[in-house]
């Protein structure tokens, strides 16, 4: 696989879908976007999802607040990313989960894909985060605007993949997310 490719790819198709949402909600401010509902089997790999979040969404429910709760978003899953990469992943089971030797073998090509596309989607993050902040992406986005990793789900492993997926020097500037990982490491 051509991990570099898979990243431009992905990030190609995300911030067009990004930027044609924010051109669609004038007035929204559109504070981030996520990737979420990772999915591996030793069968399949699937894109996870991107959702995307406005300030005027983000509301508390009993004392919890939804901003990094992506299955919460306004935009949960945005198919059109998602569905662009479909070959991407077909191609990416077909290398790396084809039938192996033994159970070991199989165990060990599972672990490996996960921390590559782990790796992967969080540069991805990274990138699609700069564009945005160059203002490349689309100006109605304020400064703060960050894509993460936030994936529920995977319980202690969050807090990692946010630290991943979001640049050190990027972090402070988003003083919500950074108390949210504060949290999560405390937690």
């Amino acid at each position: 696989m051509d991990w570099g490719a898979f990243e431009d790819a992905w990030h190609d198709s995300a911030c067009r879908t990004l930027s044609d949402l924010a051109g669609a909600c004038p007035g929204e401010r559109l504070y981030g976007a996520a990737f979420h509902l990772f999915y591996m089997d030793d069968v399949q790999i699937l894109p996870p999802a991107l959702a995307a979040n406005t300030e005027a969404a983000v509301h508390e429910d009993h004392g919890h607040s939804t901003r990094f709760t992506p299955p919460e978003w306004r935009w949960d899953v945005l198919d059109v990313p998602s569905n662009a990469m479909s070959p991407w992943y077909h191609r990416l089971a077909e290398e790396h989960l084809a039938p192996t030797a033994s159970e070991a073998d199989r165990y060990a090509a599972l672990n490996a894909l996960d921390a590559a596309h782990d790796s992967a989607m969080a540069h991805v993050c990274k990138a699609i985060t700069a564009t945005a902040r160059r203002g490349d992406l689309h100006g109605s986005l304020p400064p703060e605007f960050v894509v993460v990793i936030l994936e529920g789900q995977r319980g202690d492993e969050e807090a990692g993949l946010i630290r991943k997926s979001v640049d050190p020097q990027v972090l402070p500037t988003v003083p919500e997310l950074a108390e949210y990982l504060r949290q999560l490491e405390e937690g």
